[in-house]
């Protein structure tokens, strides 16, 4: 990277630190923007994978662009990182996988995840992301989860750091396993109304959340250790629109100074008896570290999400 681009990072990143480190991320859709500009700042290694094409919405919601439509998206990611890579990343390892992450095998995973830094599940699906917990806890990785909500009114980011956070991505969103997998769920929400303010919004509290996350133990950065030792609110809403009224927003919305873009860090519990079952990703140790996963895909569930 060259010296006029690297003055403008110090004292945020650790330069070293990022060359170095390596990311595995399902999804390239919305995302894309994300790993533009983690290479931006000089990210050693990229991995992606996703089966998809570029079409026509992508354009007003994604950031693509016109003579990318009908290109596989990893190929089409690839091309942008490329031209960003010249200057500020010139080394960087870029692995673009056009694949369907919920059919790849366990060996598949653990070569291209296994010595990954931080794993990010970029997509909306469901059994995707749920295969996604199971593979962090596994390997013992951190991990970094979201969503959009209807009309991209709000999205949803949920973390994990194995040392530090207790509670895994199953714990924070228990009520939506049971919805899928006992209830008989399925999604219908689209992506309708959602356009690439709200996309780019999200992408940089991921981008942020990512460098912190990364740069937990080291110290003297401006991402340096921002969750130290412990941290248990690793579920994160940010509202996009001051038509989102619910959760814990109707709290605060009646007051003027919050209306909307304000976001709640909310407390996630290991889940574990009493209060709950064990749950059957972590083991609702409380140590995330301590989770038993041979298989990533989740047990004894039909169609998709099948082994």
């Amino acid at each position: 990277m060259r010296s006029d681009v690297t003055q403008k990072l110090k004292g945020a990143i650790d330069h070293k630190l990022m060359q170095n480190a390596k990311v595995f991320a399902v999804g390239s859709g919305g995302a894309n923007n994300i790993y533009e500009n983690l290479i931006r700042v000089g990210l050693g290694e990229l991995t992606v994978v996703d089966f998809d094409t570029v079409d026509y919405s992508n354009l007003v919601t994604q950031g693509w662009y016109a003579d990318q439509i009908g290109t596989p998206k990893v190929q089409a990611l690839q091309d942008t990182l490329s031209r960003v890579s010249e200057i500020t990343s010139p080394d960087v390892k870029l692995n673009m996988l056009e694949d369907d992450f919920l059919k790849m095998s366990e060996q598949e995973l653990e070569e291209l995840a296994g010595d990954a830094d931080l794993l990010m599940f970029m997509c909306d699906d469901f059994f995707a992301q749920a295969r996604g917990n199971r593979l962090a806890l596994k390997l013992k990785k951190p991990a970094i989860f979201a969503i959009m909500y209807e009309k991209a009114r709000c999205c949803e980011v949920t973390f994990t750091i194995p040392d530090v956070t207790p509670a895994c991505h199953r714990c924070a969103t228990s009520n939506r396993y049971k919805a899928y997998l006992e209830d008989g769920f399925q999604n219908d929400v689209g992506s309708e109304g959602s356009m690439i303010f709200q996309t780019h919004a999200l992408n940089s509290v991921l981008g942020m959340l990512s460098l912190a996350i990364l740069h937990n133990k080291t110290q003297g950065f401006e991402y340096s250790n921002w969750f130290g030792t412990y941290w248990d609110r690793n579920f994160l809403q940010l509202r996009l629109s001051p038509f989102h009224k619910e959760g814990l927003f109707p709290r605060v919305h009646d007051k003027p100074q919050t209306i909307s873009f304000d976001s709640v860090w909310q407390k996630v519990e290991h889940e574990h008896p009493p209060k709950y079952a064990f749950c059957p990703d972590c083991g609702g140790h409380g140590d995330l570290r301590k989770a038993k996963i041979t298989n990533t895909h989740l047990p004894l569930i039909e169609g998709k999400g099948a082994a």
